[in-house]
């Protein structure tokens, strides 16, 4: 949510807040502005392997021509902001204006994408225009209006981005819980300063963490090791974002640099090293690798700002040999890690010091400092105590994952010791004191998987009730012989083992069921299910 009125006077601070630039009548050529769309079509990416490694150039370059106009615009924007800041051209601050304002009129691109390819170059193109706008928007050249309309836009796309990845946030192994979510990250904490959002600034901000707790104790991330001979491009395409969103962290007096007991400079330090000998990446994915130097933008731009803050002799060689530390996906130039303004008054510190509080209770909310306390829900579970229906949660370190024996597994997150929420599955689960059972917020449970239990499997005499629904159904039992009544007409006749497995005939149709450990559930191989009164009294919508 944007600040309201009365806090208007405060806001976001950007890493170019404050520069003195030198305001010339230095020419500057705009390009004309890119053919604009709400949405760009349904595309394939150019990866032809399971790794996402190898690159067929075919198709790389139709997906470059399918998105060559949101790309533009970004690249267009980013290079005018920077003739601002490096030749003080009103003019070209001019053309960033006309740019993004024509972009804004016309809603570019700020539709809901059809894929997940359109969501990426959405969020790409608004990370880039994002962090263009910051460098020229203490030029005084735009407009009032301009910058109403420009800062509406970036909300629009920027809400986009952040529900495509709010969605895909509770699939573990997906798209946000990989490099994507990083640039997502950027993307909607420049958008926040340039609309003075907190709530998107510190959305981005929490991707960072997220980022920071993937970091492994060797420095790699497990995501980006997995692509193949793209994985040491890939750990310096994670790394990138995270450090220019630390950087707009640094001009809000927040030190994302420290999350995660530094975590990112162990990311460093294993890059800079697979850098200097790419097989220490080979050796671990068993294939050579494409990155080699000279290395340039993405892979090195990154540095700029961190050896200004951690000075080291090998970056800095590397960043002077770079042809180009631009990238259009930050905006050009990378900040230079100055020491950004801080505040000039007691309103500003004020302003900055509730901010690290809102920071730091979003992270305390979203990421626990530890999960030592919910270590009673990891293992492996029976749903309904039936040991044919296995699930498990176990802890990955940077997230927990519940899952299924049918596929399904989705994040979970620690709300208290005892309760755990699956906000994919939308429900809430509960330990019970002895840490045997989980009690799930939709009426169904899951149990410690065990063998044991025998007699309350087999005792199966008495009222049950099919689909859980008021006509009641009957078993008689003579030891393991068993009558059954579907409580509408139909008849049959059976057998239960020691172990719950029944076998029944109904008119010359066999059907076959278990029974769960607590034995008051049968499910039955046809898809339905029996189940007794006590299980359902208190499940009654």
């Amino acid at each position: 949510m944007a600040l309201g009125a009365g806090a208007q006077a405060q806001r976001l601070r950007s890493p170019w807040d404050g520069e003195k630039i030198a305001a010339s009548d230095a020419p500057y050529t705009c390009p004309a502005a890119p053919e604009f769309a709400r949405t760009l079509e349904k595309m394939s990416g150019y990866y032809t392997d399971k790794q996402y490694s190898i690159i067929d150039p075919k198709m790389q370059a139709a997906f470059q021509e399918a998105t060559a106009a949101p790309t533009h615009l970004g690249q267009y924007a980013a290079l005018a902001a920077d003739a601002w800041r490096y030749k003080g051209s009103r003019d070209a601050t001019r053309c960033v204006y006309a740019l993004l304002t024509a972009a804004a009129e016309a809603d570019a691109w700020d539709g809901k994408m059809p894929d997940n390819n359109g969501v990426y170059v959405q969020n790409w193109m608004l990370s880039g225009t994002a962090m263009a706008y910051l460098k020229v928007r203490d030029s005084g050249v735009g407009t009032a209006a301009q910058e109403a309309e420009i800062q509406r836009w970036f909300g629009v796309v920027g809400a986009r981005v952040r529900e495509y990845f709010d969605a895909s946030s509770g699939r573990p192994g997906s798209d946000a819980w990989n490099n994507h979510v990083y640039w997502a990250g950027l993307a909607l904490a420049a958008e926040g300063i340039a609309d003075n959002d907190e709530d998107a600034f510190i959305w981005g901000l929490q991707t960072y963490r997220r980022g920071a707790d993937a970091i492994q104790p060797d420095g790699s991330l497990t995501a980006e090791m997995g692509r193949g001979q793209m994985a040491m491009h890939y750990q310096l395409y994670a790394l990138g974002p995270l450090v220019m969103m630390a950087e707009l962290g640094e001009a809000n007096g927040i030190d994302l640099y420290a999350e995660h007991d530094g975590a990112i400079a162990k990311l460093v330090q294993f890059d800079e090293a697979a850098m200097k000998d790419p097989s220490i990446v080979a050796e671990r994915t068993g294939v050579a690798q494409v990155n080699k130097p000279p290395y340039a933008g993405l892979e090195i731009g990154w540095a700029v700002p961190w050896v200004r803050r951690f000075p080291n002799a090998q970056l800095s060689a590397w960043i002077a040999q770079a042809p180009w530390v631009n990238l259009s996906s930050w905006g050009g130039a990378p900040p230079d890690g100055a020491k950004a303004a801080r505040p000039e008054s007691a309103a500003e510190a004020a302003f900055e010091a509730q901010l690290r509080r809102k920071v730091r209770e979003a992270f305390d909310a979203q990421f626990p400092a530890t999960r030592a306390e919910v270590v009673g829900f990891f293992g492996e579970w029976c749903g309904e105590g039936d040991l044919a229906r296995h699930g498990s949660i176990t802890d990955r370190g940077n997230y927990i994952v519940a899952a299924t024996d049918r596929g399904d597994a989705v994040t979970a997150e620690a709300k208290a010791p005892e309760v755990l929420e699956a906000r994919a599955w939308a429900v809430t689960g509960t330990l019970t004191p002895d840490g045997s059972q989980i009690d799930w917020s939709n009426g169904s449970y899951w149990e410690r998987c065990r063998t044991g239990a025998p007699e309350l499997r087999t005792r199966l005499a008495g009222t049950w009730y099919p689909m859980g629904l008021p006509e009641a159904a009957s078993i008689q039992q003579k030891g393991g012989q068993l009558q059954l009544n579907n409580g509408q007409g139909a008849t049959g006749t059976g057998s239960v083992d020691a172990a719950g497995h029944l076998t029944t005939e109904w008119s010359g149709v066999r059907i076959t069921g278990a029974v769960t450990a607590d034995g008051n559930h049968i499910n039955w191989d046809n898809g339905t299910y029996w189940t007794r009164a006590v299980v359902y009294e208190s499940r009654k919508n």
